[in-house]
């Protein structure tokens, strides 16, 4: 008898230099760009075969969770571990399986860790059922399972981002006029660029887990709302990741702390909680090391902020940041997405 099967899945946390343009409602009417980059801080999980119908859940990271579900008829999406649970559900398996997933960064980080946690499972499972789906077919899967799990429809980027390779990314929403799609284009930067950008952009941990869900039903009942100030706000973040797009290509990397600064002032018209007293100081001090441009990964309002250093003043903002007990770590650019083995 041959042993069980066991795949092993590892799939790149991100940080976006524009985000929250993927709002799926206002991309199908009117479109949104994005530019972001995966990078090294990962979501792992492994899915092992097991000789009976049980389902079981660990999640180290999350207080090292155990749930145990009878068969894949028992599994139920609004369980403890629910959106796992409605991924298996979705997978045919002839028997049971043993998934263990965690993540290397804390949760509310905003470097779209919950999405990256649904296309990791959905990669690892896809690989014990032979590779049936393509990379697209995942990302939709992952939003499908969100939307019953969790009961949100907001965004794309973070479903779409790992499963399409690394690298640094823009990343298109087109409208429903023309046949909404999703248009994924990793930009073709040379290694010095590349180093450059390592270099320049420092990201640190604020220490505050994000209030992701209040910030993202506020952009949707903005968007309901026919908000000309969210609407304005998010069509203008879009064209600042055109213009980021075509600085990187051209190599003038000199723009992006003035654009990143637009970025943050259009995100912080979205909703107050965008921003905060911890935030803003952290951003005082980053500035007065050397940043020239700023800007809160995600929703805002926590997680992770990612500054723009004036050259040679990254370690200068690094050790700043330190100092105000912000938690900053070291990253680097992704090369190759979700990887199965």
């Amino acid at each position: 008898m041959s042993s069980p099967r066991v795949v092993q899945a590892r799939s790149p946390l991100r940080i976006d230099l524009v985000g929250m343009t993927d709002y799926v409602p206002a991309c199908q009417e009117f479109g949104g760009s994005i530019v972001n980059a995966t990078i090294n801080k990962y979501i792992y999980a492994t899915a092992a075969e097991r000789d009976d119908d049980l389902i079981v859940f660990n999640a180290p990271d999350q207080r090292d969770k155990h749930v145990v579900v009878e068969s894949r008829q028992a599994l139920d999406p609004d369980g403890e571990l629910g959106l796992a649970q409605e991924i298996v559900r979705r997978f045919d398996l002839p028997h049971g399986v043993e998934l263990t997933t965690y993540s290397e960064m804390p949760a509310g980080a905003g470097l779209g860790s919950s999405s990256t946690i649904a296309t990791c499972i959905i990669a690892a499972l896809d690989a014990l059922c032979g590779f049936r789906l393509s990379a697209y077919e995942m990302a939709e899967l992952a939003r499908e399972c969100e939307m019953v799990a969790l009961q949100t429809i907001y965004g794309w980027q973070d479903q779409y981002s790992p499963v399409t390779g690394g690298g640094v990314k823009y990343m298109k929403s087109w409208p429903r006029e023309i046949g909404w799609h999703i248009e994924v284009d990793r930009l073709p930067l040379s290694a010095p660029i590349l180093a450059e950008l390592e270099k320049s952009l420092v990201v640190c941990y604020s220490g505050i887990s994000r209030p992701a869900k209040k910030i993202l039903d506020a952009v949707a009942n903005g968007f309901e709302a026919n908000d000309s100030q969210v609407i304005g706000a998010l069509k203008s973040m879009s064209t600042c990741a055109d213009e980021i797009r075509l600085a990187l290509l051209r190599g003038e990397l000199d723009r992006l702390g003035e654009i990143i600064n637009e970025v943050w002032a259009l995100h912080k018209r979205l909703h107050p909680d965008v921003t905060n007293e911890r935030i803003e100081e952290l951003f005082k001090v980053a500035r007065q090391a050397g940043a020239v441009g700023g800007r809160v990964c995600g929703a805002g309002g926590g997680g992770a902020l990612l500054f723009y250093c004036a050259p040679n003043r990254d370690y200068a903002v690094r050790h700043a940041l330190m100092n105000a007990e912000a938690r900053v770590f070291d990253w680097s650019v992704d090369h190759h997405g979700v990887l199965i083995w």
